[in-house]
C-alpha cells in the first residue's frame, strides 16, 4: 500500500500536534519528577500530625514507584516526540525507518511520533 507524500499543509499541522505534544509530555514529566524525586525527610504525617502508620509509609511507597515507572514511560515519550520533529525538520517525516515508505495519515493521526509504517510495526523483529 502506497501513501501519497504529506503536503506542507499536513507537515505544517503535524508539526503543530507534535509540538503541542512535547508541551503537555514535558509538564508531566515536571510533576512527575517533582513528585517521584522529593525528599522522605523524617517520618510522614497525616493532617492530624500524628505520626503516620506503617501502612501510609507502604502506600507512599507504591506511589513513588508508580510515579517513577510513569516518569520512565513519559520520558520515552518525551523522546520518541522530539525524534520525530527531528525528523519534521530533516524531511523524514512520514517514512517509515525500516522500510522507507509513507506510514498512512490514518496511523500519523493515531500516533504523529510513529517511526513504522504500520505493516512494519506488525511484523516481530
Amino acid at each position: 500500500m502506497s501513501t501519497q507524500p504529506l503536503t506542507l499543509q499536513e507537515l505544517r499541522e503535524y508539526r503543530l500536534q507534535l509540538q503541542t505534544a512535547a508541551d503537555r509530555v514535558a509538564e508531566k514529566v515536571a510533576e512527575l519528577e517533582a513528585e517521584a524525586l522529593r525528599p522522605a525527610d523524617g517520618p510522614v504525617r497525616n493532617p492530624d500530625h500524628q505520626p503516620a502508620h506503617d501502612a501510609d509509609l507502604a502506600t507512599r511507597t507504591a506511589e513513588d514507584r508508580a510515579a517513577v515507572a510513569i516518569l520512565g514511560t513519559e520520558r520515552a515519550m518525551q523522546g520518541e516526540i522530539a525524534a520525530a520533529l527531528a525528523r519534521t525538520e530533516a524531511g523524514a517525516f512520514g517514512r517509515c525507518d525500516r522500510c522507507g515508505r509513507g506510514i498512512s495519515r490514518a496511523r500519523l493521526d493515531a500516533v504523529p511520533y510513529a517511526r513504522l509504517c504500520i505493516h512494519c510495526a506488525n511484523e516481530p523483529e
